[in-house]
């Protein structure tokens, strides 16, 4: 039986996970009241301001070791801004339960990818287990039987594919930095520049208007920045350091359940069949991937950063 303490963490993760699945119908519902590059602006504006008393909290130094350090967590910051480009323009013309589903569970299969293709590593007869059904799940939440260019466009599909890929490689710079640089610092650098990257590219769709947005855009903002984004990240964090990594990490299947619930329940999304079929050969192949003993590094952190979504 898990101590009282314990208990509580876990109750926490589930939360956070929620609100992290929960950040897609959210995104959803101001996805054309502004032009993208103003709500990411807002969103990692309110974000890095709503970090920087966790951080002092914490009592963590704001100083970064050195130009590697200042590197990756730059690299991070248009990384995690290119993020936010493709999330948002799948979700212009995309639906959010299965830009959920399809991102969260690509994520960490693009990350495996990535870093044993780096390493020039074959996976072992379990991964590549969770590979092929990773492919399966893909293929089906893609329709792959009936794709063309302009479905794949109109869908979101692509942009979502693009999200998931930048995000495995917002991943393991966020992995990489995380040897010299605290979760939480690295996170405010990332969301302070990209809040400077951002202004620069929101300025002439009229950065300013979305003050006159009414009270609903601005509850989102909210949200997606201080409870979806630092409520959830610090929590993940924060229990990771309590119940270990691996444990922490298995809470993030819950992520795209959560966001094919909350988009059926807030925007009527009813899930299909094959989001469903394809979300569980998904979420089976990052079950399956995340259990060998030699993707921990690589696949504990494809979930944070975050990130969420």
């Amino acid at each position: 039986m898990p101590s009282n303490a314990s208990a509580k963490f876990y109750l926490l993760l589930v939360i956070a996970m929620v609100s992290w699945g929960f950040a897609w119908p959210s995104a959803k519902l101001i996805v054309g009241v502004q032009h993208p590059n103003v709500i990411i602006f807002w969103r990692f504006l309110v974000t890095a301001v709503s970090l920087l008393p966790v951080v002092v909290w914490r009592k963590e130094s704001f100083r970064l070791p050195g130009r590697k350090a200042f590197f990756q967590v730059a690299l991070g910051g248009i990384l995690y801004t290119v993020y936010n480009q493709f999330f948002l323009l799948g979700l212009s013309s995309g639906l959010a339960g299965a830009g959920g589903v399809l991102v969260t569970t690509m994520n960490p299969i693009f990350t495996y990818v990535i870093v044993h293709s780096f390493q020039k590593k074959l996976p072992s007869a379990q991964a590549g287990i969770g590979l092929v059904f990773g492919l399966i799940g893909g293929c089906v939440l893609l329709r792959l039987w009936d794709l063309d260019w302009n479905s794949l466009f109109q869908s979101g599909n692509l942009f979502f594919l693009l999200c998931a890929f930048s995000w495995a490689l917002l991943s393991m710079n966020s992995h990489s930095a995380g040897q010299s640089v605290s979760p939480m610092v690295y996170s405010f650098y990332v969301f302070s520049i990209g809040t400077l990257i951002d202004l620069v590219l929101a300025l002439p769709f009229g950065v300013g208007n979305a003050i006159y947005a009414g009270s609903f855009f601005w509850i989102q903002i909210v949200y997606l920045a201080a409870i979806s984004t630092t409520f959830g990240t610090t929590v993940y964090f924060f229990a990771s350091s309590k119940l270990g990594s691996r444990t922490a990490s298995s809470f993030i299947f819950l992520v795209p359940v959560t966001a094919l619930l909350g988009s059926w329940f807030f925007l009527g999304e009813i899930p299909s069949f094959t989001t469903t079929i394809g979300g569980f050969f998904a979420v089976l192949a990052v079950f399956l991937l995340n259990r060998n003993p030699n993707t921990g590094s690589s696949l504990e952190n494809s979930g944070t950063a975050q990130k969420t979504e």
